[in-house]
């Protein structure tokens, strides 16, 4: 959760987390913090959910990015094939979303949006990282490659 949704909604403390996130850049940030059992409404049912809080710019819409935690606690089954996400949020009440065109055409306001599989590029950078030598890696890189010069 960006820094500027927590402090709207009126969070100001946050608990300590020993955590640092690699972004899709491979640049690493550090959390101002974490929030645990935030109440998350959809529809008409509650879901405690953790966040994490990150200073970040401010967007005109600010994302919330939902993982597996809430995933699991909302009981979701995403369907790749059919290209849906299905909440099951209690005994009466299903929400079924259908991201077809989403896929096809992600943008948000008029903006475009991808994402990456971040393990495939941990497992690149790893292999890269692992099999080069370290001096060659330094002298023959720059910043424009994404090393740090």
């Amino acid at each position: 959760m960006p820094l500027s949704v927590a402090k709207r909604l009126g969070y100001h403390k946050y608990q300590a987390c020993g955590i640092s996130l690699v972004l899709a850049d491979r640049s690493i940030r550090l959390p101002t913090g974490m929030l645990e059992d935030l109440p998350l409404r959809i529809g008409n049912v509650e879901i405690p959910t953790d966040f994490i809080v990150l200073e970040m710019d401010e967007e005109p819409t600010d994302p919330l990015i939902l993982g597996r935690p809430f995933l699991a606690t909302a009981r979701a089954m995403i369907d790749v094939c059919e290209g849906t996400i299905e909440l099951n949020l209690g005994k009466d009440l299903k929400m079924k979303f259908d991201i077809k065109d989403t896929m096809r055409k992600p943008t948000i306001e008029g903006q475009l949006f991808y994402v990456e599989e971040m393990d495939q590029l941990a497992d690149e950078l790893l292999e890269e990282l692992s099999t080069e030598d370290p001096l060659q890696v330094a002298l023959t890189k720059d910043s424009s490659e994404g090393y740090v010069s």
